[in-house]
């Protein structure tokens, strides 16, 4: 998922927050209502929402879509748990960091380019001050990949 789609499903989840208060607020004038606006837009959040933090709590229980950072170099999971690509230290010739940092998420997108006529390996690490990040610089430093 890039960084635009997961922003846009926050900014909908949101929005749909804030419709189900304004269906609670509603209530308030017509209570009868309850049953017809109320109770549906209530499941309709709390299916959202479970499914969300369900996702959520099952990749990281099962160590989907991971960056192992080894002595040797970097390794990305897939959804499956399989390695799609690595990279070893002694092939790396540089790291390029992008950090986008919006109204309600931020990530770091990083790009480790290798000697040889591959692509680089890419992969997103979320969060603004992502521990990731730094601990992957620090390695690489520490391998001598990086100055």
């Amino acid at each position: 998922m890039t960084p635009l789609a997961g922003t846009l499903l926050q900014i909908l989840r949101g929005f749909m927050l804030i419709f189900w208060v304004v269906m609670l607020g509603l209530t308030v004038f017509t209570p009868d209502q309850v049953d017809g606006n109320l109770a549906w837009t209530t499941a309709v959040v709390v299916a959202v929402y479970a499914v969300t933090f369900g996702w959520r709590l099952l990749t990281a229980q099962l160590g989907m879509n991971r960056c192992y950072l080894l002595a040797e170099g970097v390794a990305v999971t897939n959804r499956f748990r399989r390695v799609t690509d690595s990279v070893a230290w002694s092939d790396v010739t540089g790291i390029r960091q992008t950090t986008v940092v919006e109204l309600s998420m931020g990530a770091h997108r990083m790009e480790i380019h290798r000697n040889q006529p591959a692509k680089p390996l890419v992969f997103l690490a979320p969060g603004v001050k992502s521990r990731l990040v730094e601990a992957l610089l620090a390695e690489g430093r520490r391998a001598g990949a990086l100055q």
